[in-house]
């Protein structure tokens, strides 16, 4: 039960950090359109979820930290 409590509390906050990150990076990076691209049809096939990909990373990462956490503390009560 304690990995899970680590896996839910680490990807929490780790989601937290990447939708803040990726928020700041979007912005940052954000170009406005000009009225020249506003009239020719671009049709965009490549759509990326920044959303579905920091979950990713976070579940992952908050996976390892589970893990080496329990890990840890498995070892040293033996």
């Amino acid at each position: 039960m304690k990995n899970y409590a680590v896996f839910i509390g680490s990807f929490i906050v780790l989601l937290f950090a990447f939708q803040i990150v990726s928020g700041l990076f979007l912005t940052l990076t954000y170009v406005p359109e000009t009225s020249q691209q506003l009239n020719s049809p671009m049709v965009s096939v490549f759509s990326f979820s920044y959303p579905f990909l920091s979950a990713t990373i976070a579940a992952t990462v908050a996976f390892i930290i589970s893990n080496k956490v329990c890990k840890v503390k498995k070892s040293t009560y033996k």
